[in-house]
């Protein structure tokens, strides 16, 4: 019966009964994400950035010049660019922590809204497939979502409300086949030690597609590297990355 109370509450607050900012929880009106407060400290990842991974760089670069960031130039990463809506930080990175860690999946709708923008420029791009990234069944069974994939449906669904055709999230492209440690307080070298070989992609789903890979956050881009080579083995013909924050090194 509690399952079944919370589920109800969720789909409420979902469809608006009442609108709630993602980050804060106050009241908003009627298509809002987040309050007009919390919405100042929205902030995008800026121009100079990895023109790769999107770390973000001391100096625009001269023009002309597709910035690297050293970890790029040292060993390119398998996916082709990562790109991100926000910078990880202020009201979006308290919403996304709430809707990640606080059992608040209801907030893929407003946080899909925001995503949404970003990932129809992806599709109408080139993008073939949308995929997200995937949760090990252990990790799944304990939080009882994934957040990549409600992210990503959720985007999808506002741009089909908005009349924008958009491929459903493919949740059987990927699999997660190695349950790893939380990459939380790991350097950089041990987060692609963490995850290298922890991910199984299924030709028949990707293989000779265009890959838009979808996450929640994007912090080294190690997850989103082993994602990249596994959708790349079984034959995809190019992997772009998605996230709705980038975080500041």
């Amino acid at each position: 019966m509690l399952t079944i109370l919370r589920g109800l509450g969720r789909g409420l607050l979902e469809l608006g009964f009442p609108a709630r900012c993602a980050a804060c929880g106050a009241r908003l009106g009627e298509g809002q994400a987040l309050c007009d407060l919390c919405a100042l400290s929205l902030e995008p990842p800026g121009p100079a950035a990895c023109g790769r991974c999107g770390e973000p760089l001391a100096g625009a670069p001269p023009p002309g010049v597709d910035p690297r960031c050293g970890r790029c130039l040292a060993a390119p990463p398998a996916f082709t660019v990562a790109r991100a809506r926000y910078r990880h930080e202020g009201a979006v990175a308290t919403a996304i922590r709430r809707f990640k860690f606080g059992d608040h999946p209801e907030l893929a709708g407003p946080l899909g809204a925001l995503l949404a923008p970003a990932l129809g420029a992806a599709l109408a791009a080139g993008a073939e497939v949308v995929v997200p990234v995937p949760l090990h069944p252990r990790r799944l069974r304990e939080r009882e979502y994934n957040q990549a994939l409600l992210l990503a449906a959720r985007a999808v669904r506002h741009l089909g409300r908005g009349g924008v055709a958009a491929p459903a999230p493919e949740r059987a492209a990927l699999r997660r086949v190695r349950d790893t440690d939380p990459q939380i307080g790991l350097t950089p070298a041990q987060r692609a030690a963490n995850v290298r070989g922890a991910f199984v992609a299924a030709p028949a789903r990707v293989a000779g597609r265009a890959v838009l890979l979808v996450d929640d956050v994007l912090t080294t881009g190690a997850t989103a590297d082993a994602c990249a080579a596994a959708l790349r083995a079984a034959g995809a013909r190019s992997v772009e990355v998605l996230t709705l924050s980038r975080a500041v090194q």
